[in-house]
């Protein structure tokens, strides 16, 4: 199945999916690693929230990302394997976020692909080559976490 098809898929209706993929398509790294950083995050909370029985007792969004991992680990929405990917994602997005010298390198891109779970690299297998371009592998990249997140 194409990635763009099986993440729709994965997402089922929980994201505009127009919207996340002109974001996704942005040809500017930082952009990129913080609105892909955003989705994600946004799915967590969302996988979260739908086992949440009282959910004006706790609410996640003000959690920071680490934890949002770790609790959707506890509560089996994600697997354990994935969470490495989504740190590593979170540390390049701290990386932006905290120096704005910071430039995406090929290696910034190789070591998120590093990351990600045997089942992460699954979903993205097909279109993403060792051949394809950094920023688009790094695209590719976001998107296995996107969808591994919603599961």
């Amino acid at each position: 199945m194409p990635v763009k098809k099986q993440l729709r898929k994965a997402l089922n209706g929980s994201l505009y999916f127009p919207t996340l993929m002109t974001h996704l398509n942005a040809e500017d790294p930082l952009a990129l690693v913080l609105r892909g950083h955003l989705y994600v995050e946004a799915v967590l909370i969302k996988q979260i929230e739908a086992v949440i029985v009282d959910k004006k007792a706790f609410t996640c969004a003000r959690l920071p990302f680490p934890t949002k991992i770790k609790i959707a680990v506890a509560l089996g929405r994600i697997d354990r394997d994935d969470a490495r990917g989504f740190n590593a994602l979170n540390d390049l997005r701290n990386d932006f976020a905290h120096n704005v010298e910071t430039k995406l390198t090929k290696q910034d891109e190789e070591n998120l692909y590093n990351a990600l779970s045997p089942g992460q690299r699954k979903m993205i297998k097909g279109p993403r080559t060792a051949e394809t371009a950094f920023l688009r592998r790094l695209r590719f990249d976001i998107i296995g976490l996107i969808a591994s997140a919603a599961g």
